[in-house]
């Protein structure tokens, strides 16, 4: 009999039970795999703990044993601990676990926190106090970002060429996990300030019974990570638009259109210039904290794709010149939520507006940075897949990587016939969790389906939503936008999108952001403060939409909608 369990399965705590796909999902979309796992999930759940601990978040006695808790895998999908994560807002000063929902949790309507006798500690408020006075006094760019670039930089220089000998290059790999910890580590402690920054923004909106305006509080940062691929990406469009032989060659077909350009007059800058993108940004892409995954150094069609999409967009694509009125706007929501805050927490306030662009930069960079040490690693692993297929094995990355790099990966390189049984039963079972959606939320076990019971429950897609129905999702970038809706599933379908239609995703990570630039509007299934289309979609100042459950289903391709990004509702105006 097959054994349907998932590779590697995690526990869930039972002092800290809620587990959800908030925020995670964004972050692992897919099944993971045991690649992705054990290299990448164990040392980040370290690093996490270990950063809890060094800024006060974490107390004496909170876990009980090294087994991952904060990051689980239930059902072959990834888990953040709700519980433990709201700690860090009922701990901090000035903040709550309410805070920390809005920041990384909005989708999906959390159970309430209820407080627990062992959740406040004396200790942990005093040593995040002064984390968070340290934090609110920022004027400039922390010194963790240096810090994350220096350690990825060195990192990266040690790659061995990638036609060395297999024991070289998988020795390289099994080390990844002692890179990526402190890697992630500095993500970790960026993320962690700026969430507290934020829930001082979020919890004074609230006190002024407008917690929506927390968003033009938090307001566009400026030169934000994960907005620079895609303005860099529209630079490189013009190019494309501005250059006859080089549009020609697109408008017949993006698939081969780099290799047809190579050596033809008129196309050098276009080709310079998209190598420059690749090698500054190729390490982004779909899934892109999974080590089997497309990126656009390796799958540079994904990046070609969404340049299409710009190249043939008529409406100004600069976001200068949307982002006019966001420092009146968030002069408007300042004026509006002072005067109901006390003394004190105006001051926290004050610091609060002062410092969350500087957070907010950091923690992307940061998080770009742990993204970037994985990109070596991936190199280096797509070689040897390469290689082990030469060779008779299985081509494809994904399901290599189905094979523990502990205890299986280095037998499949050396003898890859033994191990193609293994792979195509566990890639089949893989298509059977992939083909499910996971709860959203799970207490115990219990909560979590077998594969067999999840097969049994699946329900067909919900219906399309009638002109008229008004989807009520929230806040992710102010502003108003009209169009037909364009639902894509992939990054890599983005041919489908045509410039000024409203972009519906189920979720989005840096390979869907060039995809904002041409759309008129964005909408997400998930989503909250501090995710990703959000931190976008401000950025870009591209009217956003987050956490419209079943958004991809109910909002059908076509249909004439009407995003309000500010009072966060999708409205159905006709097919």
């Amino acid at each position: 009999m097959t054994d349907t369990r998932w590779i590697i399965e995690g526990h869930i705590d039972e002092r800290w039970p809620i587990n959800t796909r908030g925020n995670v999902g964004e972050v692992f979309p897919e099944v993971l795999t045991a690649l992705g796992y054990e290299l990448g999930v164990i040392p980040a759940e370290a690093a996490w703990r270990g950063t809890y601990a060094r800024l006060g978040i974490a107390a004496r006695g909170d876990f009980t044993t090294d087994d991952p808790v904060i990051i689980g895998l239930y059902g072959g999908y990834a888990y953040l601990n709700l519980s433990y994560l709201r700690m860090m807002g009922v701990r901090a000063p000035g903040s709550s676990a309410e805070a920390i929902d809005v920041s990384f949790f909005g989708e999906g309507r959390p159970p309430a926190y209820e407080p627990r006798k062992g959740d406040k500690s004396l200790g942990s408020t005093f040593r995040i106090l002064r984390t968070v006075l340290k934090a609110l006094g920022t004027k400039e760019q922390p010194p963790v970002v240096g810090q994350a670039f220096e350690h990825v930089a060195e990192w990266e220089a040690k790659r061995p060429d990638l036609d060395a000998p297999d024991n070289v290059l998988l020795a390289y790999l099994l080390e990844f996990p002692e890179a990526f910890g402190p890697a992630f580590g500095f993500h970790m402690e960026t993320t962690a300030i700026a969430a507290i920054v934020a829930g001082v923004l979020a919890d004074a909106a609230a006190a002024a019974g407008e917690p929506g305006l927390v968003t033009h509080l938090v307001g566009a940062a400026g030169n934000v990570k994960s907005a620079e691929y895609s303005n860099h990406l529209s630079e490189v469009a013009t190019l494309a638009r501005e250059s006859q032989v080089v549009s020609a060659a697109f408008a017949a077909s993006v698939d081969g259109v780099l290799d047809r350009l190579r050596g033809v007059d008129g196309a050098g800058d276009f080709l310079e210039a998209f190598d420059a993108f690749i090698d500054e940004h190729g390490h982004r892409g779909p899934n892109d904290w999974e080590l089997s995954s497309r990126t656009w150094d390796n799958t540079p069609d994904l990046a070609l794709v969404a340049l299409d999409r710009m190249r043939v967009a008529t409406h100004d694509l600069s976001p200068a010149s949307r982002l006019g009125d966001d420092a009146s706007k968030r002069a408007a929501a300042v004026e509006k939520v002072r005067p109901h805050l006390k003394t004190m927490d105006k001051w926290n306030f004050d610091k609060a507006l002062e410092a969350a662009p500087f957070w907010a930069r950091a923690r992307e960079a940061t998080r770009d940075r742990a993204v970037r040490c994985a990109l070596p690693a991936k190199q280096v692993y797509r070689e040897l897949v390469r290689r082990a297929a030469e060779r008779g094995g299985d081509p494809d990355p994904v399901k290599v990587a189905l094979l523990s790099p502990g205890t299986e990966l280095g037998a499949y390189i050396a003898d890859p016939s033994s191990k193609l049984d293994l792979i195509a039963q566990r890639s089949a079972l893989r298509d059977r969790f992939a083909a499910i959606e996971p709860p959203f939320f799970i207490s115990s076990m219990d909560d979590v389906p077998t594969i067999e019971q999840s097969e049994a429950a699946y329900e067909p897609a919900a219906a399309h939503s009638d002109p008229g129905d008004v989807l009520i999702g929230a806040s992710g970038c102010s502003g108003v936008a009209r169009g037909r809706a364009r639902v894509i599933l992939d990054p890599a379908d983005g041919m489908d999108l045509q410039p000024g239609e409203v972009l519906v995703a189920p979720i989005t990570d840096p390979a869907w952001t060039p995809l904002f630039l041409p759309a008129a509007a964005v909408v997400v299934n998930v989503g909250a403060l501090m995710s990703h289309a959000v931190i976008v979609s401000r950025e870009l100042a591209i009217p956003c939409v987050v956490a419209v459950d079943g958004a991809t289903d109910r909002i059908a391709t076509g249909s004439l909608v009407e995003v309000d990004g500010t009072a966060g509702t999708v409205t159905i105006l006709g097919e």
